[in-house]
């Protein structure tokens, strides 16, 4: 495939280009820092998300993600108009489960 194209959830289309997407740009963040994928805690709700949860360690889909990123995900966290992500880093930053 020269180019996937995957749907954002807001009416626009992005062309994603294999090896030139967010988990490629994480990557090399994490190539530069020393940081392992079991380290990295990662959220997406649409189709451009998908490798980027598939590499990260703490993967989390939002609650109104579509099935098929649910399931690039290991976990779901609360939907993003309930402030989801904020209640994941609170959990992270309190040591909570999973990240315990």
């Amino acid at each position: 495939d020269i180019m996937v194209p995957v749907t954002t959830g807001h009416g626009s289309i992005d062309l994603i280009i294999p090896g030139v997407h967010k988990a490629n740009g994480l990557r090399i963040l994490q190539q530069r820092w020393g940081i392992e994928n079991s380290d990295v805690v990662a959220f997406g709700d649409s189709g451009n998300d998908v490798e980027m949860l598939r590499q990260s360690g703490f993967s989390f889909a939002m609650a109104n993600a579509r099935p098929h990123i649910k399931a690039a995900a290991r976990f779901e966290a609360p939907h993003n108009n309930e402030e989801g992500v904020l209640d994941v880093i609170e959990k992270v930053l309190n040591g909570e489960a999973p990240f315990n």
